[in-house]
């Protein structure tokens, strides 16, 4: 009896210990696995000849799976039937109907990263197979960039497309799939390999539908100007640009608020717009009239129905009638605070003028402008000057006061200082600004060399596609081809140099070219 209790009480005592020294530690599953799958072996084997399957068999080293084909997948050149591709373990077996392989054609896979391992996910990068139906690898390439016609920035998921050179026509992009593609990447770059010793029409596109087709002005375009004659490794570099709408329409018109309309222009055009009534004429108001524009802007008084307008457009010769539904005048605040300085980021351009904007249509038959003040710790002399101003336009008002370079001043408008048509006087606001100084400028000088003695524009284009200055310069039979050109007072930041060979009349029509220079001055 002692003898089991001792042996009870030793079973006891090892449980107790092992209880004690056993610590629950979370399983980490080890390191997070980074490496792609790896081809181990392909049936037939890639760069085949004398291919006559209806199948390729690729194994990997790891169970595999596909995702994004539609995306990823480019078979060069285009085949009429989608391959049918699937993966089963380690397996991938794509599908083909060997009836639509053309005779002696090389064909290549690529897979961009649509080829992943199950489990992480860790994509196999760029992978190709390639074969040949005939008795050898077609091997020439095409190197080449897709960069923005105007400001040479880099366009990235541009359709790149050759044309076999037997398919003619202007219509080409429009209506037929090109017969090799690829897409540029972030950087602009594409890149054609396992081609053959042929002619090609080269095209690129955005191809925003993605139906590998060109649809006109909604999306943009470049091309090589002469067939492309292939018959060693070839670098082209193709400019994209916007082609100009053949048709103008209204694209759509909105209110954003009663009192002020917009219509929008499918182009740029120069238009004149008049009242359906002609009693309305009175109580609409066009900003930006006669300019060549494709926003037409502007601001109505004592219309609360229907708004009738006649748009004539000068540039496409036509005339379009509309019918603009007024919202309702909701019952106005004592007060409005939409106004703002012509000021940007804080800073009054060397040269302006302080000017205040409104988004009312303005009673400019009173404005108070004792309720207006300046003031200026560096500029003492600025509080004491009478104030003056004048009114613009129905919504811009510009103060007549000489403020000195690069100073700090305060605006404070007291309320009732402006009114609006309603009576609405303004809120009270305060505005801390700065005036540029000439010392923040600098002067570029441009050293040109042009190659026909004509009449060109040259100007000066920021980041943001906007002309920042433009000089003319001719060139007689007699001076010299070089020329140079001082632009002063130019902000620092990177410019694009546009030069532009005038249209010279002759007795048999026009002549002339556009060409534009897009290296960036700093």
């Amino acid at each position: 009896m002692t003898k089991q209790v001792l042996q009870i009480l030793l079973v006891f005592s090892l449980i107790l210990i092992f209880e004690r020294c056993a610590q629950i530690v979370p399983l980490n599953g080890g390191k997070r696995d980074t490496t792609p799958p790896k081809l181990v072996k392909a049936f037939p084997e890639n760069n085949s000849v004398d291919f006559k399957f209806a199948s390729i068999i690729l194994l990997f080293d790891e169970f595999v799976q596909v995702k994004n084909l539609s995306t990823q997948l480019i078979v060069s050149p285009r085949l009429k039937t989608t391959p049918e591709i699937s993966a089963d373990g380690k397996k991938i077996t794509i599908g083909l109907k060997t009836e639509e392989l053309l005779p002696n054609t090389t064909y290549r896979f690529s897979f961009g990263k649509a080829i992943v391992d199950m489990h992480e996910s860790n994509p196999v990068e760029n992978f190709e197979f390639a074969f040949s139906t005939g008795s050898f690898i077609d091997s020439l390439k095409i190197n080449g960039d897709v960069t923005e016609a105007f400001n040479n920035k880099a366009s990235a998921n541009i359709l790149v497309g050759l044309y076999y050179g037997e398919r003619t026509g202007d219509s080409l992009p429009y209506k037929t799939e090109p017969d090799y593609y690829t897409r540029s990447n972030d950087r602009g770059e594409f890149i054609f390999k396992n081609l053959p010793y042929k002619t090609f029409r080269v095209f690129g596109f955005s191809d925003n539908n993605k139906n590998s087709l060109y649809d006109g002005e909604t999306e943009k375009i470049a091309f090589l100007q002469s067939d492309l004659e292939l018959i060693s490794d070839t670098s082209i570099h193709l400019k994209l640009f916007q082609e100009e709408a053949s048709k103008s329409f209204i694209k759509k018109t909105q209110t954003p608020y009663f009192g002020f309309t917009q219509i929008f222009l499918n182009k740029k055009a120069q238009v004149r717009l008049r009242t359906l009534n002609p009693e309305d004429e009175a109580n609409v108001y066009e900003t930006n009239v006669d300019r060549v524009k494709d926003t037409i802007s502007f601001y109505y008084k004592n219309i609360n129905d229907t708004l009738g307008l006649v748009l004539y457009n000068l540039s496409a010769g036509k005339t379009d009638t509309l019918k603009i539904a007024v919202p309702k005048n909701k019952p106005a605040k004592k007060k409005f605070k939409n106004y703002s300085l012509n000021t940007n980021g804080n800073k009054l351009a060397l040269y302006d003028k302080l000017k205040l904007t409104f988004l009312n249509w303005m009673d400019t038959s009173q404005s108070d402008l004792s309720k207006i003040k300046f003031s200026s710790k560096e500029d003492s002399l600025v509080g004491t000057l009478p104030l003056k101003g004048h009114w613009q336009s129905i919504t811009s008002f510009e103060l007549d006061l000489q403020l000195k370079e690069g100073v700090n001043y305060t605006l404070k408008i007291d309320t009732n200082a402006f009114f609006d048509l309603n009576q609405l006087a303004n809120d009270s606001n305060a505005f801390n600004f700065t005036t540029q100084s000439k010392a923040e400028f600098g002067k570029l000088t441009l050293k040109l060399v042009l190659n026909q003695k004509q009449d060109y524009i040259v100007q000066l284009i920021n980041e943001q596609e906007q002309v920042v200055r433009q000089k003319f310069v001719s060139l007689s039979l007699s001076s010299s081809n070089a020329t140079a050109l001082d632009f002063t007072d130019i902000p620092p930041a990177v410019y694009f140099a546009k030069i532009i060979l005038m249209i010279i009349k002759t007795r048999n029509g026009t002549a002339g070219m556009f060409f534009s220079n897009n290296n960036p001055k700093r």
